[in-house]
């Protein structure tokens, strides 16, 4: 027997592929990687795996992971998606994610004095995402930390 999929899970097909990613701060590209995001298994979980980088300036060794590993689930009773993150720091975060149309958003749960964001939209054949990951310390005064291009290689 086939079932439909979660129409919530399937909002999230247009993530599916490989992608270039771009981390730019100032004027300076930081690092290049690519990242592939699947589905797990029958559509449950979206799976996010980046590959170390091709391209991170000294500035960013240690301070960039090497690699990224991300599961994206959701929540029918809420409408609301959730990620895992883990990375080559030993980082460990749970961001609250959400997907309007063509724009994506994420925040980290709050910590003593750091919390995270993300603002990003695709571009209108989704080839592209474009957006900046904040940083801030009381949740309220937010500062640009670096901006993050990713572009659809498949």
């Amino acid at each position: 027997m086939s079932v439909s999929p979660n129409p919530l899970l399937s909002r999230l097909d247009i993530f599916i592929g490989r992608w270039e990613l771009t981390a730019v701060a100032g004027e300076q590209v930081m690092s290049v990687a690519q990242t592939e995001l699947r589905w797990l298994g029958e559509r449950g979980f979206l799976l996010q795996r980046t590959d170390p980088p091709s391209f991170l300036v000294p500035q960013w060794q240690g301070a960039a992971p090497i690699w990224v590993e991300a599961v994206i689930g959701a929540d029918d009773h809420s409408q609301a998606y959730t990620m895992l993150y883990t990375d080559s720091r030993h980082v460990c975060r749970v961001y609250a994610m959400q997907l309007n149309g063509r724009e994506w958003t994420m925040s980290s749960r709050p910590g003593q004095d750091f919390h995270q964001r993300w603002i990003g939209a695709f571009s209108e054949d989704l080839s592209a995402i474009e957006g900046d990951w904040e940083a801030s310390t009381d949740g309220q005064t937010w500062s640009k930390d670096f901006h993050m291009s990713f572009r659809r290689l498949s």
